[in-house]
């Protein structure tokens, strides 16, 4: 599908507030939030309020584009989030650090469309760090027709030193076939045909945190000798191993030289900033570690590509807490209880490809 930037044009407004903010996304309104000693957050939450957030954009769509397939992605909103097209409430997602997908096909109508998210943080404290509050990462658009393949639709899998299995998750006819093609440097380097294919790749080059070097995966739908869709994926060859001698990968032992991160950007708050992200890591290898572990919720798609160029061994966390809370308004509870296979599921679909991901 054709993924479109998303991130522009947005307005919010906190619930009570009459002042309307243009911005553009990512975007943390609690900063824009008054400070106080008394204020409930507490340290953990930098003494900032809380509050219910208003997203809008308007979206205006051709008469020949409204038949297209359309998914949104929300790859991080601060919390407890609902999306409504035109007045229509179509999706629910209570955690703020797994990515979920709307379908908005057969939704849409020509001409002005509205989109409006809702982030309600404003019941707090709900955690034992600066959450941020709103649509903290970045909002995708993937568009496509009849026949495509889902977001985060390719799924490559190591099977050895030089073989991989790929998975395409897509919708097709009967008479289209799917071509995927393994990529070095933009050359194509080897070819299969199928939902599913077992692949060797000649001569394969090796990830890991010192030679951190990616292919890409490429999966085209072919209709009638046309292109009807297409997906890339990156992926690093690597295998892992653990027994009495500890971690290794690529046969080889390694020590990890580890940090904790959380998901902030220190004064850009939680604002997920790819660049912000790239900076980050590139000081950590600067420092000497080879390993973060992400305290403590699944870690943003930015990181995560850059860990895969720079080369870091990332241990993606789930949950903070499960039935017990920590804090008065947390995840904890029938929330988990409800919840967490599908925010599961969707941090391990979000980390498939990503050689960084050892754990």
């Amino acid at each position: 599908m054709k993924k479109t930037d998303f991130n522009r044009d947005w307005s919010v407004q906190k619930e009570g507030n009459p002042d309307i903010r243009r911005v553009n996304l990512p975007d943390d309104a609690m900063l824009r939030e008054m400070r106080s000693a008394e204020a409930r957050s507490g340290s953990a939450g930098a003494f900032f309020d809380g509050g219910r957030y208003f997203y809008r954009k308007v979206w205006n769509i051709a008469e020949e584009q409204i038949n297209k397939t359309m998914i949104l992605e929300f790859e991080g909103v601060y919390q407890n989030a609902s999306v409504s097209l035109n007045g229509e409430l179509l999706a629910r997602w209570p955690y703020g650090y797994t990515n979920f997908f709307v379908d908005v096909s057969g939704k849409v109508v020509s001409g002005k469309n509205e989109l409006v998210v809702v982030a309600d943080n404003s019941l707090i404290p709900n955690t034992r760090w600066y959450s941020g509050s709103g649509i903290y990462r970045e909002v995708q658009l993937y568009t496509g027709g009849k026949e495509y393949i889902h977001p985060e639709g390719v799924k490559v899998t190591i099977t050895g030193r030089n073989q991989i299995k790929v998975q395409v998750d897509a919708q097709i006819e009967e008479s289209s076939t799917i071509v995927i093609e393994v990529l070095d440097q933009s050359q194509v380097i080897a070819k299969a045909e199928g939902k599913a294919a077992s692949i060797t790749i000649p001569d394969a080059k090796l990830w890991d945190a010192e030679a951190p070097y990616l292919y890409e995966c490429r999966a085209i739908i072919v209709h009638a000798g046309e292109v009807a869709d297409e997906a890339c994926a990156n992926f690093g060859m690597r295998t892992l191993a653990w027994g009495k001698e500890g971690l290794s990968v690529n046969g080889k032992p390694v020590l990890l030289r580890g940090t904790c991160i959380h998901h902030d950007n220190g004064v850009l708050g939680a604002c997920d900033f790819k660049d912000a992200e790239t900076r980050r890591v590139r000081i950590m290898k600067e420092a000497g570690f080879n390993a973060i572990r992400s305290a403590h919720n699944p870690i943003s798609k930015a990181m995560l590509d850059a860990c895969d160029a720079q080369g870091m061994y990332v241990i993606d966390e789930t949950f903070d807490m499960w039935l017990v809370h920590k804090n008065p308004y947390d995840y904890a509870g029938e929330t988990f209880k409800q919840w967490w296979k599908a925010d599961t599921e969707a941090m391990i679909s979000k980390d498939y490809n990503h050689p960084s991901v050892i754990m």
